[in-house]
């Protein structure tokens, strides 16, 4: 942080991060007359009023708006690229009313015209503390423009899922000010900041209100008392139930730049399988299977962000967890797997105005070197049909086909929370048969029905007008 003289420097630098704002922290050795500078890029995404000391009492603060040095200066005009710079001076720095130095005639000049024999100081606002008496103090505000975000990379090693899971966040300075940071606490949750002018906009329109009438409602006195919040933080009880990372280790948060650290370790489990979800069709399909990740928080709360898959070091998915707390689980489906596939089979066997059955003949191929577990659902959604299936094939086969409310699903019954089949290495298969028998419902039910529920809709119109006719 710049100060107008002496370049006072921070002893030690703490930024905390929400996810609208940013409070900085940053303790000095202050004389009695602390007086700090912000260019005028940075001091627009300062909310002034929450600029303060800490640690040794204020008798009076003072914002003053500094104008650039330019002002009585030598600078050169050069608007044509065939023609020698005009010698000016500056008369009014603010809008560029510059004389020339030969024709003393003045105008005015764009700043990209202008060639500066010394480096021009930006526009600012000077803060002036008159402090009770010198020492150890912290100066604290809120600033628009710092923020953070979580971004996370798996990269699974093996087969078996082994796995390294890295946790980063990524912290934006999208100001023009540098910051040497010592340490960065980091909240998920936000909090509501009720500045002072706003609380006076609300108290003056509640005085309005009151004047124009006489009684004033509980919601008005509610509203009202609600006023009392002040814009200071109390560590106390504002941070309660706030989700908060704590990073000590100091680095530089350069101007307009992104900076990444880890900032949790946290475990996670993963399982992997090829799946495939298919509607019910009387059509014959060749198909790929597609990869299908799941991901268990073990041990940490793990804020929402990016996540990048890598299997081996190859790029596998892309995807945007959502906020997971322990146990929470979370699914991926990423591309298909083009050495798995199935081919459905599909055989009319009879067919009748309402009715009709197919067999159903599954084959997954598995073309991989190694293993795979897979899973395969299979879906009849029509409320105009109903149905019924009928397992073929052996016994194991039978058992790893599941019948549910609105179809198939294929899982192998074990007495582990794994139940994916598995396919063999090197062109291993699974076959599974099944008939599936389907009822299409009758014209004359789903006209009864209609039929039906326009009755009882009419019939609600004709109440509601008699109850309108009884009241006017």
């Amino acid at each position: 942080m710049l100060t107008d003289t002496e370049m006072i420097l921070p002893n030690f630098t703490e930024l905390r991060i929400y996810p609208s704002f940013t409070e900085i922290r940053q303790e000095y050795n202050a004389p009695k007359d602390f007086k700090m500078y912000f260019c005028r890029d940075v001091f627009t995404n300062i909310s002034s009023d929450s600029l303060s000391i800490e640690g040794i009492q204020i008798e009076s603060k003072e914002f003053i708006t500094k104008a650039n040095n330019l002002e009585n200066q030598s600078i050169f005009v050069h608007r044509h690229s065939n023609v020698e710079a005009q010698e000016c001076r500056v008369i009014q720095g603010d809008d560029l009313l510059l004389q020339d130095i030969k024709t003393k005639r003045y105008f005015r000049a764009q700043r990209n015209e202008l060639e500066f024999i010394n480096i021009p100081e930006q526009e600012g606002t000077e803060v002036k503390f008159s402090l009770k008496n010198q020492g150890k103090a912290t100066l604290t505000y809120q600033i628009h423009g710092i923020s953070w975000s979580p971004q996370y990379d798996l990269n699974i090693l093996s087969d078996d899922c082994q796995h390294l899971f890295q946790a980063f966040a990524q912290i934006k300075n999208g100001t023009k000010q540098e910051y040497r940071n010592d340490r960065i606490e980091l909240f998920r949750d936000d909090i509501i900041l009720q500045r002072e002018n706003e609380v006076k906009r609300r108290r003056d329109r509640s005085r309005s209100r009151s004047r124009s009438s006489s009684i004033v409602s509980d919601e008005d006195e509610e509203e009202f008392d609600s006023c009392n919040m002040t814009s200071t933080i109390d560590p106390l009880e504002e941070l309660a139930g706030l989700s908060l990372y704590s990073i000590n280790q100091s680095f530089v948060l350069l101007p307009k730049s992104t900076f990444s650290l880890p900032f949790i370790d946290a475990t996670i489990q993963i399982n992997k399988c090829v799946a495939l979800t298919l509607p019910f069709t009387s059509h014959t399909q060749i198909r790929k299977l597609k990869r299908k990740y799941r991901i268990e928080s073990i041990d940490k709360f793990l804020p929402g962000g990016p996540l990048t898959i890598r299997e081996q070091g190859r790029l596998v998915g892309l995807t945007n967890l959502p906020d997971m707390a322990i146990g929470d689980k979370y699914i991926l489906t990423s591309g298909q797997d083009s050495d798995v596939s199935l081919n459905r089979q599909v055989k009319l066997i009879s067919k009748e105005r309402y009715s009709a059955i197919y067999a159903i003949h599954l084959t997954f191929k598995n073309i991989k070197s190694t293993s795979v577990k897979f899973e395969y659902k299979e879906i009849i959604d029509n409320e105009n049909v109903q149905f019924k299936i009928i397992l073929k094939g052996s016994d194991n086969q039978r058992a790893q086909i599941e019948i549910t409310q609105n179809g198939i699903q294929i899982e192998k019954k074990n007495n582990t929370d794994d139940h994916h089949a598995i396919l063999t290495a090197n062109g291993g298969e699974q076959i599974y048969e099944y008939e599936v028998h389907l009822t299409y419902m009758k014209k004359n039910d789903s006209y009864r029905k209609k039929t039906t529920a326009m009755t009882t809709l009419r019939s609600f119109d004709q109440k509601r007008k008699i109850n309108n006719i009884l009241l006017t």
